[in-house]
């Protein structure tokens, strides 16, 4: 009875020590201030900007096209360099190359996205996923078109 006892005030303290210890201050380890909503961004931090995010390609005549590709260009705004880390494609009907190098400030670098209109059918939308070093970490394009 006594180690029930024991066990019992172990536990109390345990969850005691938990509840009080948990933070009640309300503060938010994430990048906005609660109070004005305005994001802290280091600007030293590489920033990728995109000149389009999305790409149609219209009909492809699947006959006659073999591969078709769009390179989507991007600068660093941001004062360290930009690294893209990898491209990760939706499909097996998409590949995608980059630019493998550091981006400098105010540089520009590519993803380019190859499409192989004979692995697809009608109407598609497909995504790439860039994951960099930026300050968004994957930043999301997106590709579509009819193959006919």
């Amino acid at each position: 009875m006594k180690g029930l006892k024991n066990r019992g005030f172990l536990i109390l303290f345990m969850v005691a020590f938990f509840v009080c210890c948990k933070d009640k201050t309300g503060l938010s380890f994430n990048n906005k201030s609660k109070e004005d909503g305005i994001e802290n961004i280091d600007q030293n931090q590489p920033r990728i900007v995109f000149s389009k995010l999305s790409h149609s390609f219209g009909k492809i005549d699947k006959t006659t096209s073999d591969s078709i590709l769009f390179d989507f260009t991007f600068t660093n705004t941001g004062l360290n360099p930009l690294i893209i880390k990898k491209v990760d494609v939706s499909c097996g009907c998409l590949s995608a190359s980059y630019s493998n190098y550091p981006i400098k400030k105010d540089s520009i670098g590519f993803i380019r996205v190859i499409v192989n209109p004979k692995l697809l059918n009608g109407s598609f939308n497909k995504r790439v996923f860039v994951t960099s070093n930026s300050e968004n970490e994957v930043d999301l394009l997106k590709i579509k078109g009819a193959v006919y």
